[in-house]
């Protein structure tokens, strides 16, 4: 004897079309991508920057949105490496600005913190660098964040090539290059 069973609807239901929306990006070597959605190119905001790797989460999300339905995702890396995935919702989450995060003592003892998954965000608090001597009273320190090394040529001269992505982060353009064995500091524009 054979049940049928019907399911039962679900509150978080998606729907699925016949065939799924595909975007495809590609990658160049210099970390920028071209997008395509179902073939038709799918270009960043006017007068924003190109899409670059750490664009992915933003494309996918505003196709979903667009769309209403889960994507095909096709990643064509320069190197010729193809990835795929289906992606049925977002990746950024929404915060609202209104509600204040939790912090780790907030959630211990929790079964979120108790449990070997703690997916719950945690704002942590800034991390402070002190220079405690050398500096003249009430002159600019300039802040930089290493992001990579780079060998000097021959001639002693030394060039970074850094992301778009991170060249935003940037405040007002500036990259400092330091010398770890000469002591030469080095503060250049970006170009």
């Amino acid at each position: 004897m054979s049940r049928t069973y019907a399911a039962q609807p679900s509150a978080k239901a998606i729907t699925v079309p016949p065939v799924l929306p595909v975007i495809a990006m590609k990658i160049a070597a210099n970390g920028t991508m071209t997008v395509t959605v179902d073939g038709t190119p799918l270009e960043p905001q006017r007068f924003g920057p190109p899409w670059v790797r750490s664009s992915f989460a933003t494309v996918i999300d505003s196709v979903l949105k667009e769309r209403g339905s889960p994507v095909r995702v096709l990643v064509y890396e320069a190197d010729g490496t193809v990835f795929t995935d289906l992606v049925t919702t977002p990746l950024q989450r929404v915060l609202d600005p209104s509600v204040e995060p939790p912090r780790r003592d907030d959630v211990v003892g929790t079964p979120i913190a108790d449990g070997l998954i703690d997916a719950t965000p945690l704002i942590a608090p800034p991390r402070v660098v002190l220079g405690e001597d050398g500096f003249i009273p009430g002159e600019e320190v300039a802040v930089a964040i290493i992001v990579r090394h780079t060998k000097a040529s021959t001639d002693g001269s030394a060039r970074a090539l850094l992301e778009p992505g991170i060249c935003r982060v940037s405040a007002d353009g500036e990259v400092v290059l330091v010398g770890r064995i000469s002591g030469t500091c080095v503060v250049a524009g970006l170009t």
